[in-house]
């Protein structure tokens, strides 16, 4: 099992569940970004930005209709503040998946140090393996029934 700090379930728990529109990566993240609640001293244009340059670098999308942006490196100190947002998005883009399947459902991970990063994706990566968490995800849960979804494959 996932340590706790770093679990999915905690992560999404400590972010925000929304539905972003837009026709483009970026215009997604601006939706994303102006409905979340982000971490002290965090602006939702600076967050766009660093999303946007990672995005640039390479595709955050992994697969399945999931993307996981992320900025390249860590915006606060406070391992309080980190979190995960989940977006579902009205009209899927492309972003250029490995499996060619257009992107309806964000993770966007925050995370205050490297080493956070690296445990919190592992922690994803688990629940995107699970074949019951994937359907479940194209149903768009709510923020209380994905979290008792996260906790269910984290125990398995």
């Amino acid at each position: 099992m996932i340590e706790e700090s770093y679990s999915a379930s905690v992560l999404i728990s400590k972010g925000d569940v929304i539905v972003a529109s837009g026709d483009t990566v970026e215009e997604v993240f601006s939706s994303i970004c102006s409905q979340a609640k982000l971490p002290s001293g965090i602006t939702a244009d600076s967050l766009v930005k660093e999303l946007m340059d990672r995005e640039k670098v390479l595709s955050t999308a992994v697969g399945n209709g999931i993307a996981i942006p992320h900025p390249r490196r860590p915006l606060f100190s406070n391992s309080d503040e980190c979190r995960a947002i989940v977006a579902y998005l009205k009209t899927p883009i492309d972003m250029q998946a490995p499996d060619f399947k257009k992107v309806y459902a964000m993770f966007i991970l925050l995370s205050a140090s490297s080493q956070f990063h690296i445990k919190a994706l592992s922690s994803l990566a688990v629940l995107f393996k699970n074949d019951e968490f994937k359907k479940s995800l194209q149903m768009k849960p709510g923020k209380e029934e994905l979290i008792r979804l996260t906790q269910k494959c984290e125990v398995k």
